[in-house]
């Protein structure tokens, strides 16, 4: 599958153009930042279910392009996403920047024409447009196979509304185009709401879960992957900002569909989900996978950010996390070493060793993993091209999101829903996760309370891994979190010092705004 997705994305480039607007007029898809498919290039193509699949694959490539000429990087999980979600909160931040000022998205000081910012737009918008090609032809050709089409358009539904769900979650109120653009005339410019962006969200996901299979190919959404998926969008709905009031009701129900299907377990060794040894495991729902073969396929950069200081460069160390987050974790919670308080040097026999840094104020990330010897690397392996793929939901996390969900539903935990935390505690601390244990287990707690554990042992387990960001907006935390990191760092404090509540959400990009002749307005607190 990893090398399905990256050979033929150039053959699926090969049939897509451009259409070009004019010199002298400016086009919707202008404003928008969406390349429209050209009919003519592709009028023939799309017949059986090899091309409809192959062009799938360009929906999904979107995920993770790098592509230099666009900035694609920028706005994929190449590079863009290892750094929006994680940074800008209370567990990582970045003292140096790589190559596109990303210590302003840390210390909260970018603008409306921030490269990651508008690259951001332009790819998800990208990859909406590309699976709306998917399913406009497809859904009205006869390719010989029912249940092939069903799954076909059952992944561009998914792929299509967790572009949305980047967007709205970023952006708040963004343009919903939900049909290919093959006239100019077609694109609607306006702002969809909040709720609006939601509805279609949570229409596309229903359409995936109705035809996608319970099983599919590693790197392919299914059946619990849009389940799974549904609810993680349930959830984000029933906090701040929508708040709305019905939905944590539905995320239980989704959430636990997924949980009784029998199909998915926590794995005993933690670290082995982060190091691409065990990426296909029992608690593999979804992720963005990157491969590198050394010729044909390349890999990604997970992991490469962050790290540990080592002499051969395996790691950049640009991302680092915080002595307020270690500080929080119980000295017993294994996860804790997702926080390296050392780095690695050649012993006399030029094997990595460690080397401890604990008397310094570092604090690196270290929870994706490359092998310290270059044959557990493998041949053509690269810091910039490695193959660890990036998670984008796990059972741990649907354990947990389902006990927000019935706390939020019912405004407390049930005995199941604080079972399940607990069970996901106890492979943290290193013990059995199905045998109570009084010295790690949360007791039953109050409300109030219960949220405010339940968030921290969020970060615990789901730290480092793009969902930090999400969570305290959700809780309507995340000024609180932000600003309680001016103890120890300059940059902490910096991003203590500079954050505004406009930083909810991301300014519209200033490049859209100008080529949309006022069709498109900034966000409110932006202007």
């Amino acid at each position: 599958m990893k090398n399905l997705i990256h050979s033929a994305y150039s053959i699926v480039g090969g049939v897509s153009l451009v259409l070009a607007a004019g010199a002298t007029t400016v086009s919707c898809s202008d404003f928008l930042e969406v390349p429209l498919e050209s009919t003519v290039a592709t009028s023939n193509f799309y017949k059986t279910a090899e091309e409809f699949d192959l062009g799938l694959t360009g929906v999904y490539n979107m995920l993770l392009s790098a592509e230099w000429a666009n900035g694609d990087r920028y706005g994929s999980y190449f590079q863009g996403f290892l750094i929006l979600g994680r940074v800008g909160t209370d567990e990582m931040i970045i003292p140096n920047n790589i190559d596109g000022n990303e210590t302003e998205l840390c210390n909260y000081t970018y603008t409306p024409s921030h490269r990651y910012i508008s690259r951001t737009w332009y790819v998800q918008y990208r990859g909406i447009q590309r699976a709306c090609v998917i399913i406009d032809r497809l859904t009205n050709t006869d390719i010989g196979n029912e249940s092939e089409k069903n799954r076909i358009l059952g992944e561009a539904y998914f792929l299509r509304a967790f572009y949305y769900f980047h967007l709205v979650r970023l952006f708040g109120e963004v343009p919903i185009i939900n049909h290919e653009v093959t006239d100019l005339e077609m694109v609607r410019t306006e702002k969809a709401s909040i709720a609006q962006v939601y509805e279609q969200i949570v229409s596309d996901l229903k359409q995936a879960i109705a035809k996608l299979p319970v099983s599919n190919a590693n790197g392919r959404a299914h059946y619990y992957a849009a389940k799974a998926m549904l609810g993680k969008v349930y959830l984000q709905m029933a906090g701040q900002p929508l708040q709305d009031p019905n939905a944590a009701a539905l995320a239980e129900t989704e959430l636990l569909d997924v949980i009784q299907s029998g199909r998915f377990a926590l794995v005993t060794d933690y670290f082995s989900l982060f190091d691409a040894s065990n990426e296909y495991s029992s608690e593999y729902l979804f992720d963005v996978e990157f491969a590198n073969n050394g010729t044909t396929t390349y890999g990604g950069q997970v992991g490469t950010t962050d790290g540990v200081q080592t002499p051969n460069n395996l790691y950049w160390t640009a991302v680092w996390s915080t002595q307020e987050f270690y500080e929080t974790f119980d000295p017993k919670d294994l996860r804790r070493d997702n926080i390296a308080r050392f780095k690695y040097v050649y012993d006399d026999n030029q094997n990595l060793v460690k080397e401890d840094l604990s008397a310094e104020p570092i604090y690196y990330a270290y929870k994706f993993r490359h092998a310290l010897t270059e044959e557990g690397r493998g041949a053509g392996w690269a810091n910039w091209a490695n193959p660890i793929n990036f998670p984008i939901i796990r059972y741990a996390d649907v354990l947990l999101m389902y006990a927000e969900a019935v706390w939020r539903a019912h405004g407390a935990p049930s005995d199941q829903a604080l079972e399940y935390v607990n069970q996901v505690r106890r492979r943290g601390f290193g013990v059995d996760i199905h045998t109570p244990d009084p010295e790690v287990d949360l007791k039953m707690m109050s409300g109030d309370e219960f949220g405010e554990a339940l968030l921290a042992e969020r970060s615990f387990e789901l730290c480092f891994e793009g969902q930090r960001w999400y969570d305290l907006v959700r809780f309507g935390k995340l000024e609180e979190g932000v600003k309680k990191l001016a103890k120890y760092s300059s940059a902490a404090t910096s991003q203590a010092q500079n954050f505004q509540p406009k930083h909810l959400f991301f300014p519209i990009p200033q490049d859209v705004i100008d080529a949309s002749n006022g069709k498109i307005e900034q966000n409110p607190l932006w202007k």
